[in-house]
């Protein structure tokens, strides 16, 4: 081979190995390494979703998107604000001690038709309710509902009374009211009417009505009495003309002694 096709071949030889190094991005690699793409292109793992912090609930959490729920975080925290205020207003409005509630029932509050309630400030239930109250941290206004339901309670204990004195009455008969009114009227003019409140309760029963109806039958009738001594003669203090009587002229006639008696 000649001196200058030597030449020739070398130079082509160097122009290869220049266009090898140029194709492996200038790294000195060889050109089957450049083929191998860097992170980030395509090809690659995508990288990881953003995980939901531990301090915040699952609620406020988008899990697709990895991001929070802004809005509804914030509506939640609004609200949160809002009751912390409400709280804060609602205990300062407590009182410092029990007895400073006032005793009264709510505004709104309505007893059932034919019943007129009053409250009692003597009631020892009263007292307790105050106590719980203030335990409670009950403002006034809770403190009246809690009267409101007590006085809902009374009520319906007081319907089951009447209930019952109804019930006794009807078995005294169709005229069982007008039964009850004149041994009433009876006991409170023979005894006085401090002494009544200890019958009232005896004739709620129809047993005690028709008892007492008789006792008041052996008084004003002139019958046998008791006195120190023993029994009275028979016909001592007997009413004139009794036996001819008719109930009501009997009932009216004792009324007559007895305000003779009395006075």
């Amino acid at each position: 081979m000649t001196t200058a096709n030597a030449g020739a071949t070398a130079t082509a030889a160097t122009t290869q190995t220049t266009t090898s190094t140029s194709n492996g991005s200038g790294s000195g690699m060889p050109a089957s390494t450049a083929a191998v793409a860097p992170e980030g292109f395509a090809g690659a793992s995508p990288p990881d979703r953003p995980q939901r912090p531990d301090w915040l609930a699952e609620q406020f959490w988008d899990a697709e998107k990895g991001e929070i729920k802004g809005a509804d975080l914030k509506a939640y925290l609004d609200d949160l604000a809002a009751f912390k205020a409400a709280e804060d207003s609602r205990r300062a409005a407590v009182p410092e001690k029990p007895d400073a509630y006032e005793l009264k029932l709510p505004a709104d509050w309505k007893a059932p038709d034919g019943f007129d309630f009053q409250l009692d400030a003597n009631d020892p239930m009263v007292n307790f309710g105050r106590q719980i109250a203030h335990q409670l941290g009950l403002d006034q206004a809770g403190f009246e509902r809690l009267v409101g339901e007590y006085a809902k309670h009374q009520i319906a204990e007081l319907q089951k009374i009447e209930a019952l004195k109804g019930k006794q009455i009807e078995a005294l008969g169709p005229k069982g009211a007008d039964r009850v009114a004149a041994v009433k009227n009876f006991l409170t003019a023979k005894l006085g009417p401090e002494v009544m409140p200890f019958f009232e309760h005896l004739l709620q029963f129809a047993p005690a009505v028709e008892g007492l109806e008789r006792l008041i039958r052996t008084v004003t009738s002139g019958g046998p009495g008791f006195t120190q001594a023993g029994r009275e003669k028979a016909g001592a203090g007997q009413i004139e003309g009794w036996d001819r009587m008719t109930p009501a002229q009997k009932f009216m006639a004792a009324r007559q002694r007895l305000g003779m008696a009395r006075g």
